[in-house]
């Protein structure tokens, strides 16, 4: 059920359309703050609409105070991108600053070798101890291969299973300490997250830390309790009679949607389902930042957030989830698949409530954590990832990326983002492979102004063909000398 509308709590704010226009203050903090804590959270198919600090209709319907909380006080990106629209390769391109592509992890389950190097590698000899939290989703060691990669603790669930009742997750150290108690209701994964986290913080709160807080929510299987789902009700009446519906199916007090594909779903039931359980979501962020705040940490410590890809589309089941106005969703290279919102909050350092249209990407987490750790960037292979910090303080004023690319060798899909351009080439799946395509008349792809068509509707081939050949070129050269990607294995 979608209301229309859309929420213009955030449009009356005081936006800044470039992050270049930052106030000078970001400079004299920026050099008395030594190595800040960096926390980065991560959901899982979030959809681009549902969160209401974007302003689209879809906002109506889900409850995500902490989330607009977190981008008032900081930088919403418009122009906000992840490496790849798939969990795996996503994840991988964060914390390596690297594209997948690079070293051939496109899909999922696909093992990613011990020699890429990740962020807690490189930051713990200048004194970080890091987490990893959440879900985990790389290689085929499962949540060992984190404390193998520099990782100092790790607490989640390893591939997303979906164990969202806990029947095999174990509690996590803070409930088995009586830190902390599992909710009434009973147990969740996702209040084992956030609990875990804040007891990582207090417990860290004397030496600077790296945190990576990957939720499950609101990735499929849709699993959630009464007491959740009546909480989004009353902040959303307009979802009662949709609960009411769920109540006549007697599966509470915890309730499993089950099968998600077919063509008889109740589509308004799943859409409630996700919205819960992003809720949840949104309230893990809420108790880090209040710890956070708590412990006098908050101006000590930058936040990325964003989403691991679009909202996983299955037409004409939408799973949940809304990425309008984007164009398609999880799996794909158009900016369904590869837009997401994106926040980074610092307060004293970067401004509050300012939305940006500055193109970033998730890779550039690694650089800017690195740098600000004190640490060096690896100069022995390509990193994709920049820091953001002195775009975002005015010390550059030039793009952050010339370009970035998108690669899905194994379903034979590509494109390219060059300032406000794309070119998406996205054929039916029997055509031939991409590298080394000849890319002859009708074999072109789509060229759009992504800045002024975000949803890549309007088809400029014709009006702009020499730009539209340049980056044709560019994708190539970028792409061509990469290794084939890795085949999956089980997970």
């Amino acid at each position: 059920m979608r209301r229309k509308g859309t929420m213009q709590k955030f449009k009356t704010m005081s936006l800044l359309t470039t992050a270049l226009m930052v106030v000078a203050v970001g400079n004299n903090c920026l050099a008395t703050i030594e190595r800040p804590n960096i926390v980065v959270f991560l959901t899982d198919d979030q959809g681009y609409a549902d969160v209401g600090f974007q302003g689209y209709p879809a906002a109506e319907d889900v409850v995500t105070p902490n989330l607009n909380r977190l981008a008032g006080s900081g930088i919403a990106f418009r122009n906000g991108y992840v490496a790849f629209s798939t969990c795996s390769p996503s994840r991988a391109s964060i914390l390596t600053g690297r594209s997948g592509s690079r070293f051939g992890v496109e899909e999922n389950n696909v093992p990613m070798a011990m020699d890429e190097i990740l962020i807690p590698q490189l930051i713990r000899n200048k004194g970080y101890i890091s987490a990893a939290i959440g879900k985990w989703h790389l290689g085929v060691d499962k949540g060992s291969d984190a404390l193998k990669r520099g990782f100092d603790f790790r607490y989640g669930n390893d591939s997303g299973s979906g164990d969202y009742f806990m029947a095999q997750t174990r509690n996590p150290s803070c409930w088995q300490s009586a830190v902390a108690q599992p909710r009434a209701y009973g147990r969740y994964i996702t209040d084992a997250y956030m609990d875990e986290a804040a007891h990582f913080i207090k417990n860290n709160k004397d030496r600077p830390f790296f945190l990576y807080l990957a939720f499950n929510a609101p990735h499929s299987p849709f699993r959630v309790y009464e007491e959740q789902v009546q909480k989004v009700v009353s902040e959303r009446p307009h979802w009662k009679p949709v609960y009411e519906r769920m109540k006549a199916e007697e599966k509470f007090p915890a309730y499993d949607f089950g099968k998600f594909k077919g063509q008889d779903l109740d589509q308004e039931i799943l859409r409630l389902c996700y919205v819960t359980m992003l809720m949840k979501a949104d309230e893990g962020v809420g108790k880090v930042l209040d710890v956070l705040e708590q412990e006098g940490l908050r101006e000590k410590t930058l936040i990325f957030y964003l989403s691991d890809n679009g909202a996983a589309l299955n037409r004409p089941n939408d799973l949940g989830g809304v990425n309008e106005p984007l164009r398609e969703g999880k799996g794909s290279v158009y900016d369904g698949g590869v837009r997401v919102p994106y926040v980074m909050s610092w307060p004293g350092v970067l401004p509050a409530g300012a939305k940006s249209d500055l193109v970033v990407s998730s890779m550039d987490i690694f650089s800017t954590s690195v740098e600000l750790a004190g640490a060096k960037v690896p100069t022995d292979r390509v990193i994709d990832g920049v820091n953001l910090i002195p775009y975002l303080i005015g010390k550059k004023d030039r793009p952050a990326h010339p370009n970035l690319f998108f690669r899905r060798h194994g379903r034979n899909a590509g494109s390219i983002r060059k300032g406000d351009f794309k070119w998406v080439w996205n054929p039916p799946k029997k055509s031939s492979d991409l590298k080394g395509h000849n890319y002859e008349a009708n074999h072109e792809g789509g060229f759009y102004n992504i800045q002024k068509n975000i949803s890549e509707d309007m088809d400029l081939s014709d009006q702009y063909s020499d730009r539209k050949k340049e980056l044709i070129e560019l994708y190539k050269k970028i792409t061509d000398d990469l290794p084939k990607p890795n085949k999956a294995t089980s997970n």
